[in-house]
């Protein structure tokens, strides 16, 4: 077993502008009880894209983005995945994010790491539904 755990190279997305720190402690019940860490910024600009006004963007961000995580399940519970390890994916589908139902991932590093937010890395787009 090694003592070491795996490299965490969201610092690296986030200078690279991939990934965005969440300053949000809010603890989710459905993600294990924690908190959100990182958002990616494709969702991030899809979320504040839905603000009536610009200056209440990041409120209606972070207001979505607790709705869908309390949305959320543990992929390991969906038929065919139960092999896979508990606690490291959550899914909610499909979201509403603007006029589309996204799916949006809740992914955690490792056990007991934080938790980021993202939509799944083979989305090109809206899920047509």
């Amino acid at each position: 077993m090694d003592p070491h755990p795996p490299a965490d190279d969201r610092e690296q997305l986030v200078a690279a502008g991939v990934l965005r720190r969440y300053v949000d402690p809010y603890p989710h019940p459905a993600l294990g009880n924690s908190p959100v860490s990182f958002v990616s910024e494709r969702l991030w600009a899809e979320l504040t894209a839905l603000a009536i006004v610009p200056a209440a963007a990041t409120a209606t961000a972070t207001a979505l983005l607790r709705q869908i995580a309390a949305d959320a399940v543990d992929a390991a519970l969906a038929p065919g995945n139960e092999r896979a390890p508990r606690n490291d994916l959550y899914v909610a589908y499909p979201a509403h994010i603007g006029s589309h139902r996204r799916v949006v991932w809740f992914q955690r590093t490792g056990p007991r790491g934080s938790i980021t937010a993202t939509f799944p890395p083979d989305s090109a787009g809206p899920t047509p539904y």
